[in-house]
């Protein structure tokens, strides 16, 4: 597998809402520092924040499956699905704040170098 290969496996882990949170700094962290070794540079993308739906920890004594919660607002949702955004999908991920530990949903920007 080539650096470059690697990089990407690295910076998938570090999104994916199945890993921990433990796992994906670590994630962060290794693919920063092959950036470094490989001198790329990446400009982070705006978040685009999906209006409308809202993540959250799952209540006290949810099943260990339950990830998170969604709440979504029906009008504040279909007026960004309709409005704001192009195009007829919309790939979306959960994350969980750096700074806060609370989860969040954002529009997934990522596509193929």
């Amino acid at each position: 597998m080539s650096k470059a290969e690697r990089l990407e496996n690295l910076l998938r882990k570090a999104k994916d809402p199945a890993c921990s949170f433990e796992e994906a700094a670590a994630a962060r962290n290794m693919a920063e520092k092959l950036m470094k070794e490989l001198g790329e540079t990446r400009k982070p993308k705006e978040k685009i924040f999906i209006q409308g739906l809202f993540t959250k920890e799952p209540p006290e004594g949810s099943p260990p499956w339950v990830m998170f919660s969604l709440t979504i607002n029906k009008v504040e949702l279909i007026d960004w699905l309709l409005q704001k955004h192009k195009g007829d999908w919309v790939n979306a991920q959960v994350c969980r704040s750096k700074s806060t530990g609370k989860f969040y949903a954002e529009e997934n920007q990522w596509r193929k170098p």
